[in-house]
């Protein structure tokens, strides 16, 4: 009698050496990039296990047509678009990749900061249109400021694990941590973030309570106008918020990796009028949510995902 392999599917794209490591094991492996919804749900029902990033949500709908499925990957870290409780109450393992994303979010940050810092993309911009402009472009240096972190889990202990080196001092906030101040890290509550910071960095997961957060009224609170960094997620901060707080000027200038909305073609009116805002400021710099996306730690991610199904047909 024949012996059904575990059916495991893979959206989303994966690279070739983390598909031929699956391939080596004794399961049925489907991969399947250019998938939309509709096609995953119908596959559901023969699903033992389901690798992805971000193709869809995993939610009431998908589990119903998933009665197999016993483990779900999520190559990366945030984990907003499952529903977890239903997820637990079904029984089905799920597994991500905290901290493999963390260092070179750490890395981008400081990069995205010291640009701005030393006004390196617009001064780039006009000598590529011949424009020599010195004194206008003239920089601030991070050892004379105060760095506040929102968030001393991975991905803002990386952060701040990059920011030693450069003498500035460094307040972090968690709300759900203690004791994690050390040699270089102040722990500090939101008030003396408030009245002390140069610099917010948000280092915080999606969730209802984050949802729509950092408002321009909750940066009215900073006793002085202050440059803004977001690797987060991007719904923490509405686009409309933070045209408002650059133009009441309690925004120095922005460095932003998510939006809350990435699909850009899909943008609603007033999202497309912030954003349009944004880039006409002059004092936003956008990259497209690639903070965690190193070459490095894509490979420790995707070892995270296969040593996932070696857990699941180990004891098979």
């Amino acid at each position: 009698m024949d012996i059904k392999l575990p059916q495991v599917l893979l959206v989303d794209r994966f690279p070739e050496a983390m598909r031929e490591e699956l391939q080596s094991l004794p399961i049925d492996l489907q991969y399947e990039p250019e998938w939309r919804r509709a096609e995953i749900l119908a596959a559901m029902p023969e699903i033992d296990v389901l690798i992805m990033n971000s193709k869809t949500h995993v939610d009431r709908e998908l589990l119903d047509r998933a009665p197999r499925l016993k483990v779900l990957g999520r190559a990366g870290v945030g984990m907003d678009h499952f529903d977890l409780p239903l997820l637990a109450e079904r029984g089905v393992k799920v597994v991500n990749a905290p901290g493999m994303n963390a260092r070179p979010v750490g890395e981008q940050a400081v990069g995205m900061l010291l640009a701005m810092l030393h006004r390196i993309p617009w001064a780039n911009q006009e000598v590529q249109q011949f424009q020599w402009r010195r004194e206008p472009n003239r920089g601030s240096e991070l050892n004379a400021l105060t760095v506040g972190v929102i968030g001393h889990g991975h991905t803002g202990s990386a952060f701040t694990r990059c920011l030693r080196g450069f003498g500035c001092r460094i307040l972090a906030y968690d709300k759900y941590k203690t004791d994690y101040g050390n040699d270089w890290v102040e722990e500090a509550d939101l008030e003396t973030i408030f009245s002390q910071a140069d610099v917010l960095s948000l280092h915080i997961p999606l969730t209802d309570e984050t949802q729509a957060w950092i408002t321009a009224d909750f940066l009215s609170q900073f006793s002085r106008p202050i440059w803004l960094l977001n690797l987060a997620r991007g719904p923490i901060l509405p686009m409309q918020e933070l045209v408002k707080a650059l133009e009441a000027g309690l925004v120095i200038a922005a460095g932003l990796d998510v939006l809350e909305n990435e699909k850009l073609n899909t943008l609603t009116l007033d999202q497309r009028s912030s954003m349009e805002s944004l880039i006409a400021s002059d004092r936003v710099i956008f990259t497209p949510h690639i903070g965690g996306w190193s070459h490095e730690s894509l490979i420790r991610i995707n070892n995270v995902m296969v040593q996932a199904v070696r857990d699941f047909i180990s004891p098979l």
